[in-house]
């Protein structure tokens, strides 16, 4: 059964129902289910351009006290990522963690104030964690034939080749619908975002295209299923093929520090694998611009406060994210079962997997 939307305006006090809403109307609509913050409601012509959030460039785990319900804590960080989508709570049932994504230490403080006041919780977090991607290190393809043990039958055949920077994800199918029929195709399709969340060091995948090149299906032995198990080991053989990179997040910097301090910041950028522009001498003071990736200078705010004290200012924005050099390593454990160990992931998909 449909559900019913209302639409309520306040006039001095009181609210009455209305049948419509116009330009520049404010109100409250009742009866949507699954909505979240960041949702738009209207004709896609009208929608505005989407307004560019603050991107959450590390994770932490969060940790709380014996005597504190487990179910609290969950229910209590995933209604605050309803509220703000970014937050990405993330409960892993096996290992028995949760871990948030936050854009630095100050939002660790409103949260922690968020869940005392709010919901009575006491939490404390892990060390920050910096996010990695990764993106494909050329052009191939990846291929799987997923027809045992029956009943199943889905073949796929996928093309990668890399995107430009910032691009994410491209995807699209040239198979003929004769070859694979359309339901097909669009559980492949729904399927391949899921399967790049983990590349082969455990990171998101992306800036590239995916075109699925080769699909067939069975009359008697296919179920739609199939092909949302034949979609990761696909990617995954790909991408095992290809091979990845590490990309890691970059900011732009911008010190203000005393003129005599100004040699050591430029040093300490440098040691940081840092760049930035000819410094600027405003009266006694010198700025200095730059790029700063973000793993070498998650502490350097304090430090850098530290030892002018207290007569510098630190400001920093995410610029992007850039390949890492050859000697940075980042692996994060996979969650699951990897889909490149074909038989013990299609076993763990048929929940035939024994512990």
């Amino acid at each position: 059964m449909a559900s019913v939307i209302r639409y309520s305006q306040t006039f001095g006090g009181h609210t009455e129902d209305v049948g419509s809403l116009t330009a520049g109307d404010i109100a409250v609509v009742y009866g949507l289910s699954g909505v979240r913050i960041g949702d738009v409601l209207g004709s896609p012509d009208a929608i505005p351009q989407e307004a560019k959030l603050a991107v959450p460039l590390l994770t932490v785990r969060v940790f709380w006290g014996a005597d504190t319900d487990d179910h609290k804590v969950i229910s209590a960080l995933q209604e605050l990522a309803d509220e703000d989508p970014q937050l990405g709570a993330e409960w892993l049932p096996e290992e028995r963690e949760l871990h948030i994504k936050v854009m630095g230490p100050i939002q660790l403080e409103v949260l922690d104030s968020v869940l005392e006041s709010r919901y009575g919780l006491k939490v404390t977090f892990g060390p920050p964690s910096v996010i990695y991607k990764e993106t494909p290190n050329g052009t191939g393809e990846g291929y799987i034939a997923y027809l045992m043990p029956k009943p199943c039958w889905a073949i796929l055949r996928f093309h990668i080749e890399p995107g430009p920077p910032g691009s994410g994800l491209v995807y699209e199918s040239v198979v003929r619908s004769s070859d694979l029929l359309p339901q097909y195709q669009n559980e492949t399709a729904r399927r391949v975002p899921e399967a790049l969340q983990q590349g082969l060091y455990g990171w998101e995948v992306t800036d590239l295209k995916v075109t699925l090149v080769e699909g067939n299906h069975h009359v008697w032995h296919t179920h739609p299923l199939d092909f949302a198990v034949a979609t990761p080991m696909g990617i995954m053989d790909g991408l095992n093929r290809i091979g990845t990179r590490l990309l890691e997040p970059i900011l732009a910097v911008r010190i203000v520090v005393p003129e005599e301090n100004a040699g050591r910041v430029m040093n300490d950028l440098v040691q940081m694998r840092g760049s930035f522009e000819p410094p600027i001498l405003q009266g006694e003071r010198m700025i200095i611009e730059g790029r700063l990736p973000l793993a070498t200078s998650l502490d350097y705010p304090v430090t850098l406060s530290s030892y002018t004290k207290g007569r510098s200012t630190f400001t920093s924005a995410f610029a992007a994210y850039e390949p890492c050099p050859p000697d940075v390593h980042a692996e994060r454990t996979r969650r699951g079962v990897n889909p490149l160990d074909q038989a013990k992931y299609i076993l763990s998909v048929r929940k035939a997997l024994q512990g």
